[in-house]
């Protein structure tokens, strides 16, 4: 019997044990046709398939992160992601799979193809990217077992994982397990983008040589000199001392000690930053002649202390004022590239 055929009857199993429903039959065949539909190329792994075929997850009353959900929630989670869009590292890779969120956080299973059988289950947050289970199977196995054990408490008519236990339990689990055959002993994925998985990077359009620096061609001082007598073009070596963003892209004040220049970066112009006190490599162009700088520190730094204290009505205010003073200044310098220094 495959492994994960045993799992959903130990998780079966023990939900009844514990006084709880035991698990209903999968039904929602169209939102799995959706979601292999929409990852393709990438392919859904089959103990994922398997499970929803043989498990409606959406009734068991067991709340643990990652939950075990349906896939109606993984396809929504799924188009949510597309729909916010962004860069990586903050959007994840295209052959990981939400299928879970709370508080900021995304249970994700990794898709197959390419050679890969896929299954291996992550949380993605901010500062890592842990490995929660190698398998689907261990993951339903590990809720069991929790179950089993009583590390839950009863709320209503609902069970909640202890949330220590589980850890230590998943820990546990995955020190035992033989070495995985793509990240070996590693319990968790770095956040940073030179740190991923070489499939990870390739899945992303990323290659690890866009983010060696190429060399500087001017100073701030000497790229402001040339842009006077026409539109010119050069890489700087410089630190990001203002950085301001939003979906479009980022307003950044640079300085290399020579001068400093206001540089528009569009979104997508480099997976590797802008980031605000950090030192890049910035290959510009320059149309127009530099002229001044508008303030546009002060707004900021209004609308972020107005919406700290919860005067929410006089930070939209700044931020208003601060998006006036934007859209009537055009920054004479554009990123085409930037790579890291630091």
């Amino acid at each position: 019997m495959p492994d994960i055929d045993v799992a959903i009857r130990h998780l079966d199993a023990a939900l009844r044990a514990v006084d709880l429903p035991g698990l209903e039959p999968g039904s929602d065949v169209a939102s799995i046709d959706a979601i292999a539909t929409e990852v393709a190329p990438y392919v859904l792994p089959v103990e994922l398939r398997r499970f929803w075929e043989q498990v409606d997850p959406e009734p068991i009353r067991v709340f643990t992160f990652p939950m075990l959900r349906g896939p109606a929630n993984a396809l929504e989670l799924l188009r949510g992601l597309r729909e916010i869009g962004g860069e990586p590292p903050l959007a994840p890779p295209p052959m990981l799979l939400p299928f879970d969120y709370a508080s900021h956080c995304y249970g994700m299973i990794e898709l197959g193809g390419q050679g890969r059988a896929g299954g291996t289950i992550f949380e993605l947050e901010f500062d890592a990217v842990p490995i929660v289970a190698h398998s689907l199977a261990d993951r339903i196995e590990l809720v069991a077992e929790l179950l089993t054990e009583g590390h839950f408490e009863r709320v209503g008519g609902d069970v909640s994982i202890d949330h220590r236990a589980e850890r230590q339990k998943r820990a546990a689990r995955l020190n035992a397990a033989d070495p995985h055959p793509e990240y070996g002993d590693l319990d968790a994925i770095p956040p940073e983008l030179e740190s991923w998985p070489a499939h990870w990077l390739a899945a992303a359009g990323i290659d690890l040589r866009s983010r060696e620096p190429l060399g500087a061609t001017h100073s701030i001082a000497e790229l402001i000199a040339t842009a006077e007598c026409g539109p010119t073009r050069g890489r700087v070596h410089a630190t990001v001392t203002s950085l301001i963003g939003s979906t479009e892209g980022a307003r950044v004040v640079v300085d290399d000690g020579t001068a400093s220049l206001d540089v528009w970066c569009p979104s997508g112009t480099s997976p590797w930053g802008p980031v605000h006190t950090r030192r890049f490599e910035f290959d510009v162009t320059i149309d127009l002649p530099v002229g001044a700088r508008p303030e546009l520190d002060m707004p900021h730094v209004e609308a972020t202390r107005h919406a700290l204290a919860g005067d929410l009505g006089s930070a939209q205010d700044a931020v208003i004022e601060l998006v006036g003073r934007l859209e009537r200044h055009r920054a004479a310098a554009v990123a085409t590239d930037i790579r890291p220094l630091d």
